[in-house]
C-alpha cells in the first residue's frame, strides 16, 4: 500500500488526526465495532430448529404420493388397455410376440423389481 505524504496532502492528515480522536469519517464504525454483539434467541429456539430438521427428514424418506398415485393410475390403465385390446382384437397375440415389445416388458419388470427390492426403508436394501 503507498504512504500518504502529509506535506503533500493535508486534507488526509486532517482526516488521520480526526480518526485518532475518533471523530473522523468511520468513527461510528468504530464505535459499532467496539460494542459487543448481544445475539438473542427466542427461548425455543433449538426445538424449532430440530422440528424443522426432522420434518425435513421425513419429507426425504417418504415418496411424494401425487406421483405414487399417478405412476399407479397410469399403470391401472395401461394394464385395463392392454386388456381391452386383447379381447377385442383376435390376432392380438400374435402382434405382441415382437422382440423389442418383450425386451421393453423385461426392462421395465427388471427396473420396478430392483427399485422395489432396493428401497432405502427396507432390510434388505
Amino acid at each position: 500500500m503507498k504512504d500518504i505524504d502529509f506535506r503533500t496532502q493535508p486534507p488526509a492528515e486532517h482526516e488521520w488526526q480526526a480518526q485518532e480522536r475518533g471523530e473522523g469519517t468511520y468513527a461510528h464504525v468504530n464505535r459499532a465495532a467496539a460494542q459487543p454483539i448481544e445475539v438473542i434467541l427466542p427461548a425455543d429456539f433449538a426445538e424449532r430448529v430440530a422440528a424443522t430438521a426432522q420434518a425435513r427428514a421425513n419429507a426425504l424418506r417418504q415418496p411424494a404420493r401425487f406421483e405414487s398415485w399417478l405412476i399407479a393410475l397410469l399403470l391401472i390403465a395401461l394394464v385395463v388397455g392392454g386388456a381391452a385390446f386383447i379381447a377385442t382384437d383376435s390376432r392380438s397375440l400374435e402382434s405382441l410376440r415382437q422382440p423389442w415389445l418383450l425386451g421393453l416388458a423385461g426392462c421395465l419388470a427388471l427396473s420396478q423389481g430392483m427399485a422395489w427390492l432396493f428401497r432405502p426403508g427396507r432390510r434388505g436394501g
